[in-house]
This record gives C-alpha cells, structure tokens and sequence, in this order.
C-alpha cells in the first residue's frame, strides 16, 4: 500500500489521485474517554470519498440529475490508535480500481504528526434510483489521470459468513433521523447499532478495533429490523441484521475488540 500512503503535490488544474482531507475532532465525535468512535471516523471517510469524487466529477451532483446513486458495499476499518477530543485526523483516499461491477477505494486515517492510525478498504457500485440495477463502472467512470505511476491493487473483501443466532434479542425501527440522501438507512447508522447492541459495561471495558461489514439490502423509513450475534472467539463476533416481514438478510458484519487500558 506504498502509494496510498505516499504524499501527492498536484497542479490545481490537475485531478488528484489521492485525496488528503483533514477533520477536528469534536465533543460530539468522541466517547466517555475523550476518544474519536469509530463511527465518527467512518462519518469522516464518507465525507472525503464524497468530496475527492465530486472533484472526479463523478460525485452525487454529477450523478443524481441521471438518476443513479454510490452505493457502499462492503468495507473494512482497521484502527491502530484513535484520535482524540480538540485533535485532528486527515483522511488520505483514493480510488484503486475497478472490475465488471464494483470500484474499489482505500482510505488511510493520520495523525497530527503524519503517523498512520488507521486503514479501510471499501467496494462500491453505482445503480439506477428507481431501477435499483447497478451499472457498469466503464458508463461513468472515466477518469484518467496523468501522474505517471501505477495505482494501488484493489482490496477485494470476502463474503462474510452467516452468524449462528438462536435468537435475536435486538429490534430497531427504522426511524427518519436514521436515513441518506437517498431515503435509505445510513451505512454508518448499521454500524452504530451495532455498537449499541453490546451492554454497558462491555463498552466501558472494551476498544472496537476492527470492523468488516456487508451491506446486503436497504433497510427503508419503518422497518422493523432484528439484529442478533455470535462469539466466534477472544473478542470477535459476527453480527446479522435481517427483516423478518420478508426474511430479507439486510447486513453482516464481523467486529474485533481489544480489552481498553484505563488510566
């Protein structure tokens, strides 16, 4: 992952491959330890891939008025150390492919100092707003760039398993304050349920260090959604959201923990 992490100094008439965006950390993006959620820093990555497309010219702005939208699909957040309250994170993204379907693009999370704290890889499509059919990356990205050098090799994240769940203890549902641009749940609303699906005092206890996730359907304004997990070892579990009206599977993930060293 070299040229993710390497620093880029473009012409402001040239697109910039990698995109680098820096972000305060406020008191509304912080826990009970004066620490960034992870949550927060998916909000902050979201809003750079959005920004660095837009200046691709294949932002929502660009898309929307022909009826299509980004989708995120599948991704993976890895944090080394998190920021902290009245300190700041730079995101460095960038786009590194594309196949018959999906496009794929990596995010680096950096400290005051230039110190990498954290990674994330995701997959993304594109479909039609009222046909929900994805379209193919060669109809609308078409970006070239002439920096001269080789982008990074995409990050293909697997299927994550189903979980083994004899019961499901959580229903959520869906409320407005829970849905996008789009009239669909938030990719980061999944996550913070999540989070909230764990007792107390296990957060107090506990550090979420990495997290996968799938996003398999929408979940829409109403729904009543179930959420369920599994051990699947030290401090990792899988996790399966699902509509029971119609069985719809709506997302899976897998989230790693480490026990929280407090002072």
């Amino acid at each position: 992952m070299r040229s993710l992490f390497s620093s880029m100094k473009n012409p402001p008439d040239t697109l910039q491959r990698v995109w680098n965006e820096s972000f305060p950390i406020r008191s509304y993006d912080v826990d009970s330890e004066g620490l960034a959620t992870l949550p927060a820093l998916c909000r902050f990555m979201q809003e750079a891939a959005l920004n660095h497309a837009s200046h691709l010219g294949i932002g929502m702005s660009h898309l929307r008025p022909q009826g299509l939208v980004w989708v995120l699909a599948r991704q993976r957040i890895t944090v080394h150390e998190f920021p902290r309250l009245d300190e700041s994170v730079t995101i460095r993204t960038e786009p590194t492919g594309k196949d018959r379907i999906f496009c794929y693009r990596d995010f680096a999370m950096l400290d005051g100092a230039g110190r990498v704290i954290g990674e994330a890889h995701t997959v993304w499509f594109v479909m039609g707003r009222r046909d929900k059919k994805p379209r193919r990356p060669d109809s609308y990205f078409t970006v070239r760039f002439d920096d001269g050098r080789e982008g990074i090799p995409p990050s293909k994240l697997r299927k994550l398993p189903e979980p083994k769940i004899s019961e499901f203890p959580a229903g959520i549902r869906v409320s407005y304050r829970d849905l996008d641009m789009n009239e669909h749940v938030n990719n980061v609303r999944y996550i913070e349920w999540i989070i909230d699906s764990f007792p107390l005092e296990f957060l107090r206890n506990h550090t979420l260090k990495e997290l996968e996730i799938n996003y398999l359907a929408e979940a829409l304004y109403a729904d009543e959604i179930s959420l369920g997990h599994e051990n699947r070892g030290p401090l990792t579990f899988l996790h399966s959201m699902t509509r029971p009206i119609d069985n719809t599977h709506i997302c899976r993930a897998r989230t790693t923990w480490t026990m929280r060293h407090v002072p």
